[in-house]
């Protein structure tokens, strides 16, 4: 069955609240088995929307959803899971089957009405309480995002829980570079995921995949997820695990990517239990530099981390994980730093080759989260953002020993080395190790 929104007479000013009228016409299909709804070209303001099995939405050219600026219009349907505490979202499925979202239109998530104009002395511009998601789709089978593009969300755009069989591809999500915690796709305890050829940029992490706290019928693995062909932007970390991982992550490939303008590249981080194994990157470019100190990283092009956030969890361990053709630059190093020797195991690089080139602000790392020692399992700003009155750096931040090297070994058991090369200047800037391969047991 298809229907046009324009039967259901939707105002269609931006300003004027449409929800009600785009939630009749989803409802009307819900309940003759599914089928399309065409958006017709116009600017919808919109709150909380709920789509049920069988159902394409399909934004036509010239059609924008401008997600609404108050909190009380997200009422209608709150997630079960949730994000900085917040469970409001603008486009929400649950337990749905067949669901996708298509076409040439935009989805605008409003997010400078949700943020402070001006940033703190770490680059971080405070946000409102209860920022909404742009899409949450929890516990779905068989979902497609296809062609559409997602602009200025106010907090974590796709967020994907628990979903199996998921296709994205030709997405676009293009976020403001100032606000942070605004990830453009989070996959969460998924299985079967695609994504390919889409253009992610966030200032918090373009691609995430993470295994979340939530309630017990949504705990899974995440599994089986492939990236390819696609353009990473990130003031955060570009293509990141972690660091909520409660359960364990398996069979990842990402190939073919390309990443740019980003404080780090790759970052795998262990901190709540789950193991991560299996992971496979190959044929990669990346250029990595320094960004605002409220953004966790260094200019890593490549960072695996397993340290522990709770003292009554062990931290689940990173194995069978290889790069292989990755080409960059680099401000930062690749730091690979296992807090318990041997947590981190059988890691193989080769044909890496990567230039180091120097910049204002070098010579740390940065192993965030957590850190803050009176709130080791604390959140946010408490947490991540705490500074060390010792140093003036946020807990977690510190110098490496002896200076900044290419790429930095910690606890690492069976790391093979095969063909890579980091070049560096001649001399070296002050403040730089002597060699460039730095192994510690």
């Amino acid at each position: 069955m298809h229907l046009s929104l324009a039967d259901f007479h939707p105002v269609a000013d931006g300003e004027t609240l449409d929800t009600d009228c785009f939630q009749r016409a989803l409802d009307q299909l819900a309940q003759q088995g599914g089928g399309t709804l065409t958006v017709p070209a116009g600017r919808y303001r919109l709150g909380t929307l709920t789509l049920g099995s069988h159902l394409n939405l399909h934004l036509a050219a010239g059609a924008t959803l401008l997600a609404s600026q108050s909190v009380e219009d997200y009422q209608r349907c709150l997630a079960q899971s949730q994000a900085e505490l917040s469970q409001h979202v603008l486009l929400y499925a649950v337990g749905q089957r067949n669901i996708s979202i298509s076409g040439k239109g935009v989805i605008d998530g409003d997010g400078e009405a949700w943020f402070a104009a001006e940033k703190d002395e770490q680059g971080y511009r405070q946000p409102r309480p209860q920022r909404p998601r742009i899409i949450v789709f929890e516990d779905c089978e068989q979902v497609t995002l296809r062609e559409f593009t997602i602009v200025q969300a106010p907090m974590w755009t796709v967020h994907l829980v628990s979903c199996r069989h998921v296709h994205i591809e030709h997405l676009t999500i293009d976020n403001a570079m100032t606000m942070p915690n605004t990830d453009a796709l989070d996959i969460d305890s998924c299985e079967a995921v695609f994504v390919s050829n889409c253009y992610l940029s966030a200032a918090d992490d373009a691609i995430c995949i993470k295994t979340t706290q939530k309630p017990a019928p949504l705990r899974r693995a995440a599994r089986q997820i492939m990236i390819s062909n696609c353009q990473l932007r990130s003031y955060s970390c570009a293509f990141k695990i972690g660091t909520e991982t409660f359960d364990d992550v398996e069979d990842v490939t990402v190939s073919g990517c390309t990443i740019f303008d980003s404080n780090r590249a790759i970052g795998l981080l262990s901190r709540d239990g789950g193991s991560f194994r299996r992971l496979l990157f190959s044929n990669l470019t990346l250029a990595c530099h320094l960004a605002p100190p409220c953004h966790w990283g260094k200019a890593d092009a490549l960072f695996v981390s397993v340290r522990a956030r709770d003292p009554a969890i062990v931290p689940g361990v990173i194995e069978q994980l290889q790069f292989s053709n990755v080409s960059g630059v680099m401000e930062g190093a690749i730091n690979l730093h296992s807090e318990v020797a041997g947590q981190i195991r059988e890691v193989m690089l080769s044909n890496v080759q990567l230039r180091q080139v120097a910049a204002e602000g070098q010579g740390y790392y940065d192993v965030r989260p957590p850190c803050n020692p009176e709130s080791p399992t604390g959140m946010g700003l408490d947490n991540a953002y705490k500074l060390d009155s010792q140093t003036g750096q946020a807990f977690g931040v510190a110098a490496y020993p002896h200076g900044l090297p290419g790429l930095y070994a910690r606890g690492v058991e069976n790391l093979q080395l095969h063909n890579v090369t980091i070049v560096r200047p001649q001399p070296l800037p002050t403040g730089w190790h002597s060699e460039t391969v730095q192994i510690l047991p």
